[in-house]
């Protein structure tokens, strides 16, 4: 195979694949969307993949602990946890994963395996919720 047939069959792949992207990403829009909606701009946050998994979204959303009472039980398990990182890793993963939105929990198990640090990546999210920033910390 000659170098221009490689390049002419890897940019076919790829157009492809960046068709197929575009498809998906117009559907995790429409539901970032709807729970902006339903929880309140500001209560949500996107997460884009960071490389794109045919089948799979393109994006994951977190919404907010605060009113759920799911920051107080992630606190909870990290204080019982006496500093045990195994202890501190599984309250992590309970907040992460009860914070995903979307997508849904079947296709959940796909990121997952997918993107084994998506629950973690939640977490680090969720707790931006409810953290405070000093005013003169801010960017503009």
């Amino acid at each position: 195979m000659s170098v221009e047939e490689i390049e002419a069959k890897r940019a076919a792949r790829k157009a492809t694949a960046a068709k197929a992207r575009e498809e998906q990403y117009e559907k995790d829009l429409a539901a970032l969307d709807a729970l902006e909606e339903e929880f309140g701009d500001g209560s949500v946050a996107a997460l884009e993949v960071t490389g794109y998994v045919a089948g799979l979204p393109t994006l994951m959303v977190v919404k907010s602990p605060g009113k759920t009472g799911l920051y107080k039980r992630y606190s909870d398990m990290v204080r019982r946890s006496g500093g045990k990182a195994e202890k501190v890793g599984e309250a992590q993963d309970m907040l992460g994963t009860a914070c995903i939105a979307y997508p849904d929990a079947e296709v959940r198990k796909a990121m997952f395996e997918a993107f084994p640090g998506m629950a973690i990546t939640a977490a680090i999210r969720a707790l931006k919720f409810v953290e405070l920033e000093a005013a003169d910390e801010k960017k503009s």
